[in-house]
This record gives C-alpha cells, structure tokens and sequence, in this order.
C-alpha cells in the first residue's frame, strides 16, 4: 500500500503543469504603481518648467548684459565725442592764438611737414614749406619761396642757424610788398584779430 500511495502522489506531480519559479501577479490597477507614474510624471514637468526658466533667466541675463555693454558704450561714445569737440575747440584755440602772436596760419598737409601762410601773404598759395628729419627743419622749395630773395633770406637759416629770424625776415619782405603796393593792409587769412575787410 506504501508504494501505490507513492506512485499517485508522483502521478498527481506529473500531471500538474511545472513551476519555472515564483510568479509575482500585478494588480491591473496599482495604486503603488499609480503613485509611482504620477510622481514621475510631474517630476517631468517640474523639469521642462525648471529649463524653462533656466533659459528665460539665460536670455533675460543676456539680455541685461547687452543692454549694460550698449549703455557703456553709448556712455563711452559721448565721452568721445565730448573730448574729441573739446580737443578740436583747443586747437583752434591754439592755431589762432599762433596766427595772432607771430601773423602765420600753420597746417600739416602730410606726415612731418609744416606749412605755414603768412598774415601778409598776397594769395593762399604764398606759404613757406618745411620738413621735420629727426630734430632737424629743412626748407622746401615752393612757388613762393622762388619769388623771395632767398640770398638775403637763407643766410638766416644758414648763417644763423634760425628759422624764427627767417620767417620774421620773410614777414617783413612780405609786410612791405602789401604796404608799397597797395598801401593799406589786407590779410590773406582769417583768424582772430585779423579779418578780411
């Protein structure tokens, strides 16, 4: 009887189907899983709102950041212009402060060069020409220093070494050619005390 009571209990065995391993059986309706898919999903939209503002805050930063850089440079620009008007104001202030002591209008047409038009000069072309080499002045020849008595005159450059006694010669020579010949002073250039009449 002990062996057919075994045999039916490994029949009963075989007959059943067989386990690979423990089954874990899910609710359809979780409300674990609910909660778990809930918080994730607002997770996910705390995070899109959170770049969001992340980017906005980006653009809003950048935003001030080109604004302060064009305020700056509005700021700078005015300030530039300011000084450029009050360095402008200050060399006329000092090319006619130049023109009314020694009677002559100095302009730089290039690179180390002077050109300086007489109080007394007949046209505007009557100018004296000089370059600067190193620490030295030299003359250039011009239409008009052809037309001086440049025997008389270089001996000042030469001799003396002086081109303030030169230029005080030549705005004598010229002083006198206005007076002789014209009789009354009318001057070429216009600046400070002197005008045209």
């Amino acid at each position: 009887a002990v062996v057919s009571t075994q045999s039916t209990g490994e029949d009963e065995r075989q007959r059943l189907p067989k386990r690979v391993g423990p089954k874990i059986l899910h609710m359809k309706h979780n409300p674990y899983q609910d909660k778990l898919d809930s918080e994730l999903k607002r997770l996910k939209e705390e995070n899109t709102k959170l770049q969001q503002q992340v980017e906005a805050s980006n653009n809003s930063s950048i935003l001030r950041d080109l604004e302060h850089t064009q305020h700056k440079l509005a700021e700078s620009e005015a300030a530039l212009k300011k000084t450029r008007t009050i360095y402008q104001a200050k060399v006329k202030e000092f090319k006619e402060g130049i023109f009314d002591l020694f009677g002559y209008s100095v302009t730089c047409p290039a690179d180390n060069q002077f050109s300086l038009l007489s109080v007394f000069a007949e046209s505007q072309d009557d100018n004296v020409l000089f370059y600067r080499v190193k620490n030295n002045m030299q003359l250039i020849e011009t239409r008009f220093t052809k037309t001086l008595d440049m025997q008389a005159h270089i001996s000042k450059l030469t001799q003396h070494r002086s081109i303030p006694l030169f230029l005080s010669d030549v705005t004598s020579d010229l002083f006198h050619r206005q007076t002789v010949i014209g009789g009354e002073f009318e001057p070429t250039c216009e600046f400070g005390g002197y005008s045209k009449k």
